[in-house]
């Protein structure tokens, strides 16, 4: 992956915002007993699809060496993204 490829993905994860206004109406449909965590596999598939759309994107191909960094970034990130999440489920 090339630097800048990552630096887009990185900025990705820093400008994530939860602006999830129809959760209530996906509730009606299929409870959500833990809405946290819900949220955070909700924004960490999201952001996964994010990361290998921008690769496609940036560099045409994806590679298995691609695929691992993604998992890196998004694993490291991960306090980071439930703290944001967090923060906007307590406003």
């Amino acid at each position: 992956m090339k630097a800048e490829t990552r630096g887009i993905i990185e900025k990705a994860i820093d400008r994530l915002e939860f602006g999830f206004e129809d959760i209530e109406a996906f509730q009606e449909i299929t409870p959500i007993k833990n809405m946290e965590e819900f949220l955070l596999g909700y924004s960490l598939g999201y952001l996964r699809r994010l990361s290998e759309v921008t690769i496609l994107l940036q560099e045409k191909n994806m590679t298995k060496t691609d695929d691992k960094e993604i998992s890196k970034i998004i694993l490291t990130r991960i306090p980071e993204i439930r703290k944001k999440l967090l923060q906007y489920l307590n406003k």
